[in-house]
């Protein structure tokens, strides 16, 4: 009886979670579209404090991989410094961004600004990963001085050997920086409204937690359109051939240009980077910092 219920859970897991994590996201949007303009996004605490609950506590009790999981030391020793320059560099730019507008009249609105909402979250969506599809692809790929700096400044959220919800934070602040930039820039200009940017926020967020989570999830046929667990994994593959997805929130921009790879219900054996012994540990910290930051610019080893 009780293997029946292990195993129903399971498959639950499995199967429904990825749903359900979708339909609440859903559930939440639609609440906010429905309130009133000065009090949109007002519940987005309580929404985004909830999911995270949700997911770590799935996460805990149902692991894909226990060596992959989470442990005092890789939180307090990695991760966390990583919020914390993550979320002061987020502030930081926020900041600039607003004195920026506010200075330089930047004005609103554009040739997408009354677009209806469902197109132009698509839009919303597909623009933004085509960008970073092709800035995180030379990140990976790219010889030369000019890989070189990317590959080091990208290096920091390869270096971790395990994948887990709260691992999603650990990249380097000029990392943060040129995402928050890709996903919010050209919308800006293009004149995007604020519920179609918001909608799309809301799916980057959810996909940035679920593809870094160390639970078996199988998203079937919704692997073609979305960049979930599965295919994210393997991203962080340390063997190369497999160290493929570049796309962020969908695959169309992977399996367009060729870089989608995806074998169902095969996990990676090893993740990390591929010659660990050529770096520093992904708990040295300062040290991966100030990998990009030299004032020469070297190419990728």
């Amino acid at each position: 009886m009780r293997a029946c219920q292990e195993g129903e859970t399971s498959r639950f897991i499995q199967y429904g979670l990825y749903p359900l994590l979708l339909v609440l996201m859903l559930g939440y949007a639609a609440l906010e579209l429905h309130q009133p303009a000065g009090k949109f996004g007002g519940y987005y605490g309580i929404y985004l404090s909830a999911l995270v609950a949700l997911m770590l506590l799935v996460e805990t009790l149902h692991p894909l991989r226990a060596e992959w999981g989470m442990t005092k030391a890789s939180f307090f020793r990695r991760d966390l410094p990583y919020m914390a320059i993550g979320g002061l560099t987020l502030g930081l730019v926020n900041y600039a961004a607003g004195w920026a507008i506010l200075h330089f009249g930047m004005a609103r609105g554009g040739p997408l600004a009354e677009f209806p909402l469902l197109p132009a979250v698509v839009l919303a969506l597909l623009i933004p990963d085509f960008i970073w599809y092709w800035v995180h692809r030379l990140s990976h790929e790219a010889r030369g001085p000019m890989g070189g700096w990317l590959w080091k400044m990208h290096l920091a959220h390869h270096l971790p050997q395990q994948v887990y919800l709260l691992m999603h934070a650990v990249a380097h602040p000029l990392n943060v920086i040129i995402v928050r930039a890709i996903l919010t820039v050209p919308l800006f200009l293009l004149g995007f409204s604020v519920e179609a940017m918001f909608l799309a926020n809301l799916v980057v967020g959810l996909q940035g937690f679920v593809s870094h989570f160390n639970v078996d999830i199988r998203a079937g046929w919704a692997n073609y359109l979305l960049m979930g667990t599965e295919l994210h994994r393997y991203h962080h593959s340390a063997d190369p051939v497999e160290a493929k997805n570049y796309g962020a929130v969908v695959t169309l921009w992977d399996q367009l240009f060729g870089t989608y790879y995806h074998r169902p219900g095969v996990v990676a054996r090893r993740l990390g980077v591929e010659r660990p012994e050529l770096y520093p540990t992904d708990r040295e910290v300062l040290k991966v910092l100030a990998l990009p930051l030299a004032f020469r610019w070297q190419a990728r080893e």
